[in-house]
């Protein structure tokens, strides 16, 4: 790039030279000076961008080190949190854990008092049954022995009725046959 510097007098006399009055050629000599400050040079640029970065590295370096202190209290402060909520569900289930415990212990002993009281229950009841059914059975074995020895005694009666109506018509076929 070219140098943004120049010397105003000698672009003045420059110009007088070529026939444009003093008063005009300084005026047009500040014009192009004012113009000239504002003209991006190298040099300018580099300086501007060597102060942007500067000043960006300052900010993000504050932010930087801000954000790290809130995150650092945000750490701190879910730590906290945590270890409180830890706490008391450690809590909590250790009560649970208890009162279910204590729950099974009385259900297991209703339980078993329970199963207790039904068995003897049973057995109680089949012992009734099993009495029951035995006296039935010895009574029905009582009524078939009796109604045994009943047929027998009509059976003898009628044995002994048969035998005395064929001696009778043994005797009375034999009479005819003599006679």
């Amino acid at each position: 790039m070219a140098s943004a510097e120049f010397d105003t007098l000698a672009e003045t006399r420059e110009l007088r030279d070529a026939g444009i009055e003093a008063a005009h050629a300084e005026a047009i000599v500040n014009t192009v000076r004012r113009t000239q400050d504002g003209l991006l040079t190298e040099s300018r640029f580099e300086a501007a961008m060597a102060e942007q970065r500067a000043y960006l590295d300052t900010r993000l370096d504050k932010q930087s080190a801000y954000l790290d202190t809130r995150l650092d209290k945000q750490i701190a402060y879910l730590d906290t949190c945590l270890g409180e909520q830890n706490a008391y569900l450690e809590k909590s289930l250790g009560e649970q854990n208890a009162y279910l415990e204590k729950s099974m212990g009385e259900q297991r002993a209703f339980l078993v008092k329970s199963l207790g009281e039904q068995q003897a229950q049973l057995v109680k009841g089949m012992g009734e049954q099993r009495a029951y059914f035995e006296k039935r059975l010895g009574e029905t074995n009582l009524a078939i022995a009796d109604m045994k020895s009943e047929i027998y005694r009509y059976m003898w009666l009628h044995g002994t009725m048969i035998v005395l109506v064929l001696t009778s018509m043994y005797a009375m076929v034999e009479s005819w046959l003599r006679g």
